[in-house]
């Protein structure tokens, strides 16, 4: 199946498939790293916008 796509790919086709490759390898690296994110991570940033008492210098 893939030799039959890839022997019909003209030059033009090849930005296409290089561009999605490119797309599905950032979220794919990006889901990876969300999913071995320690979860005292997540936790500080899920509550960052929350915690205005730690910037408090005045």
């Amino acid at each position: 199946m893939f030799k039959q796509f890839l022997t019909q790919v003209t030059d033009s086709q090849v930005y296409l498939i290089t561009s999605l490759g490119i797309f599905m390898l950032f979220f794919l690296l990006v889901a990876l790293l969300l999913i071995f994110m320690k979860k005292e991570q997540i936790d500080y940033m899920s509550s960052l916008p929350l915690n205005d008492n730690e910037n408090d210098n005045d």
